[in-house]
């Protein structure tokens, strides 16, 4: 096949069905469809290992297997069916002219697009040598009007090339979107602080992407380079509409990111920025924990002190793991500089120490605009001062791990007492001894077991399947319990009116039922009560009269279970006299029942001593035990 231009890999077309990779390998195994044989498309060629097959066979098969999530598969396919020899940089070019110019590259010739270029960048910033340097291929040309038509607006249709085939083979992993979220948090609140009306945002380093993605909480991207990287940032920042310029004007923040880069040449990168920042100039700098906040090895320690004893630091922070595609182990720093300051005590604060459900976008805004202000009286939510000295002298991490805010020692008096005072209405109440009277048997017996499978054969017992329940069906005044063997009773509740009408097939259980479950270890309960729906995979399990055997033994021995048999059916289980079930399960009862107070105290001294440690290290209590008489 010699059109290029008109293939998909197997990843470009899992991107088009908008399903995951292995789903396409699947669909290749199974022809079936729709009840119809429709094998999948043979691939036309193999390039350096990768199969790529023609993408009209592709589309057609999609169509008429239904198979997929894009019902539009057809006007997607011409945007993903990049050139196998384009360079990325080559189509961002093109794309770029095309967009700007309003023209079809398809209709033009070598000289055309040459006179267009001159005309759309006079002054070669970002455009005019590329265009005239290079000699696309006919395909590559048709590709970009394709891309176009098949896109919604040009900053679409970059996304769709730094993410598809092209964008893949450089093999560069981005910033996650939760890092770009809590930068973009922290650079806005810098460009506030500067000035409310709007501020430049100067692009430092190398990293284009993160540059563009904070672009639009200022003004304008100030590039000062003419490098080959900083004309592709005003490239995409055309297409994609933003304002650029060369020279910036104060105030403005600086943004660098250093991500990836070897901590020689970090530190390298951030001293320069530092050197050069200016009074009413912020610098925002994005690295690796390593380089940023940790202990560092001689010289490299030497040469981020030299860079510290400006005195330009703000606050350092430490981010949480994960943030780093290309290592998602490794955490990221993050430092933010003034120029014409000199700070003392820098803020810091390990937001990997802080959980995942505490950490307020709003409060970290606020806390970093009190530490751009200055303010020492105020309590911050995460901040927390770090003696410069300190950090130059003893070679102290400018983060500690851990290091976090400290918290007001009386902000929950009431608080710490009420948990104390409500672990000891518990804790305090005397446990009822647990007694049973034994006497000798008159005589001893061959002890009779029976597997479960075998009682059910003999229709002794009745075992029935627990029902699949959402739990988004919950509600706060529900009087159906829905229970689970593994928490030893009540998950949730049920509205009875929607219990009708959700779950009308589902089995209720009858007092003394046992509720049990295989998975993931054996676990059983009695429900004395009834009327409970179970969730699986909890079954019901119900004994007949005359079986040998009552509930609540049969729930203790499923709970004593060790041996790993996870199959119900293979339970063995005593079989005793009928005059002797009453008693067992009577002393089995209040044995339950003794069971269920003491784990009651003991959850109730747990949560005792965490609020009397807590209690005791804010401030906010003062401990007494009482004397025994």
């Amino acid at each position: 096949m010699s059109d290029t231009a008109q293939t998909l890999t197997m990843q470009d077309i899992a991107d088009l069905a908008r399903v995951r990779r292995p789903v396409v390998s699947m669909w290749r195994k199974r022809p079936i469809a729709r009840g119809e044989a429709i094998p999948f498309p043979s691939p036309v060629r193999v390039v350096s290992g990768v199969e790529h097959f023609d993408r009209t066979a592709i589309v057609d098969w999609l169509q008429r297997t239904g198979r997929g999530n894009n019902s539009e598969a057809d006007l997607d396919a011409p945007a993903l069916s990049a050139p196998d020899d384009a360079e990325l940089e080559e189509l961002v070019t093109l794309l770029c002219l095309a967009t700007e110019t309003g023209v079809e590259l398809a209709e033009t010739t070598t000289q055309d697009r040459h006179k267009l270029a001159t005309n759309l960048d006079p002054q070669d910033e970002f455009l005019r040598r590329e265009v005239e340097a290079m000699t696309p291929s006919p395909a590559t040309v048709r590709f970009i009007d394709d891309l176009i038509e098949a896109s919604f607006g040009a900053a679409e249709a970059l996304d769709r090339l730094e993410h598809g085939r092209v964008g893949r083979a450089i093999g560069v992993r981005d910033l996650t979107a939760e890092a770009i979220d809590l930068v973009r948090h922290i650079t806005a609140s810098c460009g506030l602080h500067l000035d409310t009306e709007g501020t430049p945002l100067v692009h430092a380093g190398e990293a284009t992407q993160l540059t563009l993605k904070l672009a639009a909480d200022f003004n304008h991207v100030v590039v000062t380079s003419d490098r080959s990287q900083q004309r592709a940032l005003r490239r995409r920042a055309t297409i994609r509409g933003i304002a650029t310029t060369s020279e910036p004007t104060s105030p403005h923040v600086r943004i660098l990111s250093t991500v990836g880069a070897e901590p020689r040449r970090a530190l390298d990168a951030v001293d320069e920025l530092i050197i050069d920042l200016a009074a009413s100039e912020l610098a925002v700098i994005l690295g690796p924990a390593a380089v940023l906040c940790d202990d560092l090895p001689g010289e490299l320690e030497q040469n981020r002190s030299q860079t510290l004893r400006s005195g330009n630091l703000v606050l350092a922070l430490r981010l949480p793991r994960g943030l780093w595609q290309e290592a998602h182990r490794q955490p990221l720093g993050l430092w933010v500089c003034a120029g014409g300051v000199s700070r003392d005590r820098p803020l810091v604060a390990d937001l990997a120490a802080v959980g995942d459900n505490e950490l307020d976008a709003g409060d970290l805004v606020a806390d970093v605009t009190g530490a751009l202000e200055s303010e020492r009286a105020r309590a911050y939510r995460y901040l927390r001062p770090h003696d410069l000295t300190q950090i130059l002298s003893s070679r102290l991490p400018v983060v500690p791990r851990g290091i976090r805010a400290l918290q007001l020692a009386t902000k929950a008096v009431k608080e710490h007492l009420a948990r104390i005072n409500a672990a000891t209405l518990v804790t305090g109440e005397p446990v009822p001894p647990f007694d049973v009277l034994a006497d000798a048997a008159p005589g001893s017996r061959l002890v009779r077991r029976h597997s479960l499978g075998e009682l059910s054969d003999r229709k002794q017992l009745v075992v029935k399947r627990g029902s699949r329940i959402d739990r988004a069906h919950a509600h706060p005044a529900g009087s159906v319990p829905v229970v689970s063997a593994s928490v030893g009773g009540e998950l949730f509740a049920l509205d009875p009116l929607d219990t009708v009408r959700l779950y009308p097939r589902a089995a209720r259980t009858e007092p003394g039922d046992v509720v049990f479950t295989e998975r993931p270890r054996p676990a059983a309960f009695v429900d004395d009560v009834g009327g409970s729906m179970v969730a699986s995979p909890s079954r019901i399990l119900r004994i007949k009269p005359g079986t040998g055997i009552g509930p609540h033994a049969t729930a203790a021995i499923i709970n004593r279970r060790s041996d790993g048999t996870a199959e119900w059916r293979t339970w063995n289980v005593p079989i005793v006299d009928a005059e002797l079930i009453e008693q067992l399960e009577h002393a089995l009862t209040a044995a339950t029942q003794y069971e269920t107070r003491l784990r009651k105290h003991l959850a109730a001294v747990d949560d005792l001593v965490s609020a009397m440690i807590d209690g005791v290290a804010a401030g906010a209590v003062t401990l007494t035990v009482p004397r025994k008489e």
